[in-house]
């Protein structure tokens, strides 16, 4: 790990997915999925298997992070779980959703996540300052990520020095009402 006082070293040649959980029923008491995302989860299986972005293809998640479990949601690591069963690869789900700061300075300084995609899961509420904790430009989420948006794709695509050379910001177009509410 790098110096906690230095600057953070970004990953090399890597690219970092964000996404939020899959669709949720509005009710604060109930902490799973509901069909329309179970069905988002579903679909996820082979839409980040063969992940085209701009006319470039993306490599199938290497390593996949969800926010872990707690009394309110278990919607993150749901969302995955299909995606990780189709690639029999682990959910690191060890931080909360309020630990974005660890959560990237993970991403940026272990050499783990280099050469690699990494797809991580997390809460609208903390994905804005999980982007910007990971260098992408506020311009990227603007006025936040929106209640009722499940399905935005962000990418942040590192070079081979670590400089963050790309963060955009990407319709799935999977389910419907996916398009349209982007600016």
């Amino acid at each position: 790990m790098g110096h906690p006082h230095g600057p953070l070293s970004m990953p090399k040649s890597a690219t970092v997915l964000l996404i939020r959980h899959a669709e949720k029923s509005g009710d604060p008491d109930d902490p799973e999925l509901t069909s329309a995302g179970q069905a988002r989860a579903q679909a996820y299986v082979a839409y980040f298997q063969t992940l085209d972005l701009d006319s470039a293809r993306i490599a199938a998640p290497a390593w996949l992070i969800a926010k872990a479990d707690d009394a309110e949601s278990r919607r993150g690591r749901l969302t995955l779980e299909p995606l990780a069963a189709a690639l029999r690869l682990p959910i690191d789900t060890a931080l909360d959703e309020a630990s974005v700061g660890r959560l990237a300075q993970r991403l940026l300084e272990d050499a783990r996540y280099d050469d690699a995609t990494t797809l991580v899961c997390w809460s609208h509420k903390h994905l804005p300052a999980l982007a910007k904790a990971l260098g992408a430009p506020k311009s990227l989420l603007p006025d936040g990520w929106p209640e009722d948006v499940f399905g935005w794709l962000l990418r942040l695509d590192y070079d081979a020095t670590g400089a963050l050379v790309a963060a955009t910001r990407h319709e799935q177009r999977l389910m419907f009402g996916d398009c349209g509410t982007s600016s």
